[in-house]
Order: C-alpha cells, then structure tokens, then sequence
C-alpha cells in the first residue's frame, strides 16, 4: 500500500549532492512557508479569498494530525534518509502532512481565486504539489504511497470545504475549530494540533472584521504591513519556545498569531490616520 520498493527507486535517482536543493523544495509544503505565503497574500491580495486559505490551511492542519495519529504508521527507517533531519525522524508517516499541506494550500489558493479554469494556474499549483510530495520520497521521510494520499487527500478537503463554506472564512475557521477539538484529544495535545485549536480560534475571532478592514491603499503601505505583520509573526514565534510546556497559552498565542495576521490591516491603517491627525493638530 505504501509502495516501499518504488520509493527506493525514487529516492535512488537523487544523490546526496542535492540535498540542500530537495530540502529548500520540501520546505515550500512546510507550516512556516504556507503561512508567511498566506499571510503576504492576505496583506497584498484580497482580503477575503486569503483568508479563506488561511481557514483551509488551520482546519486541514487539525484533520491531518489526528488521522496521522489514528493510523500511527511508522516512516521510512533512519537509513534511508538523504540526510540526517533530527526534526523528520519523529512522529508518524502516513498520510504525508507536508503533500497534504502543498495541496490544500496551492489548490485552495487556485479555487478561491477562481483560476480552476487557468491552465497555468492549475500548472503552477500541480508542480508545486509534485516537487514537494516527491521531496519527501527523496529525503527518505515518506513512501511514495504516503504522499500520493496525502495530495490525494488535499485536492478532496479542497473541495469539501469550498462547499461548506461558500466562500465564506468565518464559517472555515468555525470547521476547523470543529476539526481541532478532537484532534487535541486524539494526538494527547501535540504542539501542532494546539497550532490548529488556537489558530482557528483566533482566525473565528479576527475573520469578523474581515468586511471592515480597509483596503490596501499604496504600496508604501503594503510594505508597512509586511514589516509590520511579519515582525509581530517573528515574535509571536520567538515567544513560543517560552511557553512551549504551557499547553493553555500555547493556544492563546497561537490565537493571537492568526488574529494578529488578519488584523493588521486596521492597525496599520490606524496608525496612519493617527499620523494624518497629529500633523493637522
């Protein structure tokens, strides 16, 4: 079912030469790059399509942790690793998060902008699904069976919650704060399904606001919120290792990153009219 002897001859057509190339591919699926994508396009782009992303991305996070862990299957051995990754050899392998991810996120990126119809739209995102499931093979972190369900699986929650939600992120946040609560449970409050509970509270509270954000403005502002955003982004997770052991104010920051994100706009746009009315005084 995992194809073990095809993931072999996957793994064996990339030498070690390449390992630094295959590990910046496979970080372009990662938790960390989805979201700084996703929050820079929610800043730049529309406000509403993004964060409907956003939603997708925390709700598939809390469905991916828990089937993981209900299927418990092992990965690949240690030996079969293109390189030593302390962080990869932990956790279950079965169905891949990072080809899940890579789908939710670049598919739901080419259906909330209504490029299902783009043929290079739908190019780019497949490529990017491609690249990142094979990287996990290469790495020797998943069978080639484990990625093909796991993108398998993101096309089809994709789907799923472009239904549920009709376009709207406050009902995809309240998903996957549906999602997120079992998921704690199941996977005994593992730090990523405490990312899951505390993101989908804190993008149920901040998508409110989403109809009376301003929109962006200039590029000067643009470049404003990308400083801004992404410094608070840098401490938000820079004050994580501090309270890493506290699982409640794991949630609370992990709210206060996704509402941070879909908020900045007004406190930027605050900060500006601020600045207009003190040089009128």
């Amino acid at each position: 079912m995992r194809l073990e002897e095809q993931s072999a001859f996957v793994r064996d057509a990339v030498t070690a030469e390449y390992a630094e190339v295959v590990v910046f591919i496979t970080e372009l699926g990662g938790t960390t790059a989805l979201m700084l994508l996703l929050a820079v396009l929610f800043w730049w782009s529309s406000r509403r399509r993004s964060a409907l992303v956003i939603s997708y991305a925390v709700a598939g996070l809390a469905l991916m942790l828990a089937l993981k862990t209900l299927f418990a299957l092992p990965r690949p051995p240690a030996d079969a690793m293109l390189v030593a990754l302390e962080a990869e050899r932990t956790g279950y392998g079965f169905p891949s998060g990072h080809a899940f991810a890579a789908a939710v996120v670049y598919g739901g990126l080419v259906s909330a902008y209504d490029r299902t119809r783009d043929r290079r739209a739908l190019l780019a995102a497949g490529t990017l699904v491609v690249l990142v499931s094979l990287s996990r093979v290469v790495l020797g972190v998943h069978y080639l069976g484990d990625v093909i369900v796991g993108a398998g699986l993101g096309v089809g929650f994709v789907l799923a919650m472009d239904r549920l939600t009709g376009g709207d992120p406050t009902i995809g946040f309240a998903v996957a704060l549906c999602l997120s609560v079992p998921a704690v449970v199941i996977t005994g409050g593992a730090a990523d399904s405490l990312l899951g509970l505390g993101g989908s509270i804190g993008g149920l509270l901040g998508s409110r606001r989403l109809p009376a954000l301003p929109a962006l403005r200039s590029r000067l502002e643009g470049v404003a919120l990308f400083v801004v955003g992404g410094g608070f982004v840098a401490v938000v997770q820079a004050a994580e290792s501090a309270v890493e052991s506290v699982e409640p104010l794991l949630v609370v920051l992990y709210a206060l990153l996704v509402a941070g994100i879909l908020l900045a706009p007004a406190a930027i746009g605050r900060l500006e009219i601020d600045a207009l009315e003190s040089r009128q005084a």
